[in-house]
């Protein structure tokens, strides 16, 4: 899903009833009617359980209460069921043994709920036009379908048919196998999902969508159709925001292995909402994101990626969302590096880079729903994946991705068994670098200093980097050390890990210059103790404030200012300053509590930070109160 366009939904707990470790869903059947002008939807899903115990006599579903279930049916026998609080409870015919099948239908109407500022499945317009769409990440499946919803239960296959008025066209999972026309004015659309999928993946969106295609070829004589679902207002601006979408199929495919449902399509529809979600084989793009410039191509990279890390390889909890989420944000950068060589890589992780990141990459309480889909998660989820790759090299780098991608295709996965892939490609314990990047907080602050001695024909040079960190942890990672000579440039790559430390190397020329991690490895903060000018962020005025506030700052010398206000999360709420200035004796910027799109944002905390020629940063704290 994409990040940056995000509204707040709610959500229920990461916590799975202990029932329902009983059994295994391996196959639904969704049967529905959808009523637009009526915003209801009612029908039938026929649901096949393998029994995981001894003596397996109920099933435990997730649905919510407000959804009316009319009865619960095996063959020709109507079964006992309980809907109580989200939970649906179906007694079955008999006790089943382990290893035993059992299928059942649950018929149901009702209105989805509409919990938040977004609902799971949506009711909307366009033009006067309806259109229907569903976003179940993490836990909204269940908010109109009953289902395992549990992202460690793949079923092995899904057939979706969905009837709606003939005006309407319906793209979900899979492969579109008919369309029905009804007696009544309405049509039946037939898809069908042949790959291992999760709940959370599943999806409508139905709309009078026109439809234009592509084709991925990825043999002399083998095709998938990349297939596209856009309001017919929108269509000429999709052709050409669609149009590198192929480029990046062929892409993602070299990097991490053959597209993963190469016997289905990929497929692109449009729907309501101001960010994007990477459905299976069918992404929901948001009506924003589509302008006819381009704009938005990383987002349309990050939720193809999420084909291969999402939806073939799918976290078990979603503790481990970065393994979604932070491999998709890296590959908007892998793509960056293919459009524009590797400048374009150190560019694109710079922008990543927001200064400060407050959570852990791994998100050890999963009900934290603003943790789940934070900064963090997805940006230095991508720094930790960028970091990966220059202690494992390129070659072993892209190695272990593709050997990750095939060893739990179609499966779950947990950092930790990513962690295994990558040592067993590396050949050497990796454990020091998930404590400090995935599990643990912050970033390393290098102060260095250093100095050069004529000695026998040689110059030696001394260095000192301190780590100056106000966090007590030390971070252990290598280093390039760009040393600029009279005869040239030369790296030398030296392992840090103390809170101070020194390093001796010979040159055959004289240094004039030293810098650390000059092209963007590390996620750090580094500075020349006796150079660097400084930089001054004054503390806001008032504060805490009601209205508006005054952020006063200096800068060293002429030169770029940005100025950004964060929540404690990390995330962006507005830039005040973003502009080349002239060195004064003091800047000012006045923030009226409002984020990007001018709506007032809620009190509480919120950091801002001061950002000088893209390389020296300072953050200060300011409070908002009614």
């Amino acid at each position: 899903m994409q990040r940056a366009l995000r509204m707040q939904q709610y959500f229920e707990p990461d916590v799975i009833n202990i029932e329902q470790n009983f059994y295994d869903a391996s196959y639904y059947v969704l049967d529905l009617t959808v009523f637009p002008d009526e915003e209801r939807i009612s029908g039938n899903v026929t649901i096949k359980v393998i029994s995981l115990v001894a003596r397996l006599n109920s099933v435990t579903l997730d649905f919510k209460e407000n959804m009316n279930v009319t009865s619960v049916s095996q063959n020709e026998l109507s079964l006992p069921y309980n809907h109580l609080g989200d939970e649906l409870i179906v007694s079955l015919d008999r006790d089943y043994s382990f290893g035993e099948e059992i299928s059942f239908t649950v018929s149901y109407e009702g209105t989805p709920v509409k919990e938040g500022s977004f609902a799971s499945f949506d009711f909307s317009t366009h033009n006067g036009n309806p259109v229907i769409s569903t976003l179940s990440e993490p836990f909204g499946a269940r908010t109109w379908w009953p289902c395992k919803d549990d992202p460690a239960d793949k079923a092995d296959s899904v057939d979706i048919i969905v009837t709606v008025p003939n005006n309407l066209i319906v793209a979900s999972n899979g492969l579109m196998k008919d369309i029905r026309e009804n007696n009544d004015n309405t049509r039946t659309f037939i898809w069908e999902e042949r790959y291992p999928i999760a709940t959370y993946l599943v999806s409508l969106a139905i709309s009078n969508y026109d439809v234009f295609s592509d084709y991925y070829r990825y043999s002399e004589t083998d095709s998938m159709e990349v297939v596209y679902y856009v309001y017919p207002e929108d269509l000429e601006d999709a052709k050409v925001d669609f149009e590198p979408t192929v480029d990046m199929i062929e892409f993602f495919s070299s990097v991490f292995g053959q597209y993963p449902f190469i016997e289905e399509k990929y497929g692109i529809a449009e729907f309501p909402w101001s960010g994007a979600m990477e459905h299976q084989t069918c992404t929901s793009y948001g009506s924003n994101l589509i302008r006819g410039d381009n704009r938005y191509d990383y987002i349309n990279a990050h939720e193809l990626a999420h084909q291969w890390f999402g939806d073939l390889v799918t976290m078990k909890n979603w503790s481990d969302i970065w393994l979604n989420e932070g491999f998709a944000t890296y590959s908007e950068a892998l793509w960056y590096e293919h459009v524009n060589g590797r400048h374009g890589l150190f560019e694109y992780m710079r922008f990543l880079d927001i200064g400060f990141f407050p959570t852990t990459v791994f998100v050890s309480d999963s009900t934290n729903v603003s943790a789940l889909f934070s900064r963090t998660v997805y940006n230095k989820g991508g720094w930790a994946l960028h970091m990966l790759r220059y202690i494992l090299g390129d070659e072993k780098f892209f190695i272990a991705l593709q050997n990750y991608a095939d060893a739990y295709k179609y499966g779950n996965v947990t950092t930790e068994r990513f962690k295994t892939v990558c040592e067993q490609v590396y050949g050497k314990d990796l454990d020091w670098f998930f404590e400090q990047w995935v599990y643990g907080l912050y970033r390393p602050y290098y102060q260095f200093e250093w100095s050069d001695e004529f000695i026998g024909g040689e110059y030696v040079v001394n260095m000192n980097i301190e780590q100056i960190q106000s966090s007590a942890t030390t971070f252990k990672m290598p280093l390039d050390i760009l040393v600029k000579t009279s005869a040239g440039d030369t790296t030398i790559v030296v392992w840090d890990s103390l809170a101070v430390q020194s390093f001796q190397f010979k040159l055959n020329s004289e240094p004039y210059n030293i810098s650390i991690d000059p092209d963007g490895w590390v996620l750090k903060s580094a500075r020349l103790r006796e150079v660097l000018q400084p930089l001054v962020l004054y503390e806001n005025y008032p504060n805490p404030f009601v209205k508006t506030t005054t952020i006063e700052y200096e800068i060293p010398y002429t030169g770029t200012v940005k100025l950004d206000i964060y929540n404690t999360l990390g995330q962006h709420i507005v830039t005040l300053v973003d502009e080349k200035q002239f060195s004064q004796q003091r800047n000012s910027a006045i923030w009226n509590g409002k984020n990007a799109t001018n709506f007032s944002v809620s009190n509480g905390v919120y950091y801002y930070r001061l950002r000088f020629d893209y390389k020296y940063t300072k953050v200060g704290k300011l409070v908002k109160l009614h």
